[in-house]
């Protein structure tokens, strides 16, 4: 019988392997990869000072929730803005940037295939 888990808490001081980016930190506090009882890709954290821009075209889809300050994402279907309380969808397969217009923080969500992803993109930053 396999044992269930009822909870578990994380801040952004349990992110401790930080990945640098574009002038954006991000760091995983849970992941597919890690934890086989996790159903979804990746939970983490994100921080980066204002004026930031990265590209993106992710191959799931992503959920942004901001903590702190205000970013900018823009696709094909033109800008959308969050700041603290508010959240950011992003679908799988759409090309955009993401642009932090002040010190941000925020908290990702991204559905799986992560691992798979994320993994050949990691092998191809290292050739």
């Amino acid at each position: 019988m396999s044992k269930h888990r009822g909870a578990e808490k994380f801040t952004i001081r349990d992110a401790n392997a930080w990945m640098r980016h574009s002038g954006v930190e991000l760091a995983d506090v849970i992941n597919e990869d890690e934890r086989r009882d996790v159903k979804l890709g990746a939970v983490g954290f994100m921080r980066a000072p204002a004026d930031q821009t990265t590209e993106f075209e992710f191959q799931y889809d992503e959920v942004l929730v901001v903590t702190k300050g205000r970013c900018t994402v823009r696709t094909q279907d033109g800008d959308k803005t969050a700041s603290a309380g508010e959240l950011l969808y992003l679908f799988a397969g759409a090309p955009g940037t993401f642009h932090t217009d002040e010190d941000t923080e925020l908290v990702y969500v991204a559905s799986s295939p992560y691992g798979e992803v994320n993994r050949a993109a990691k092998a191809e930053l290292l050739r």
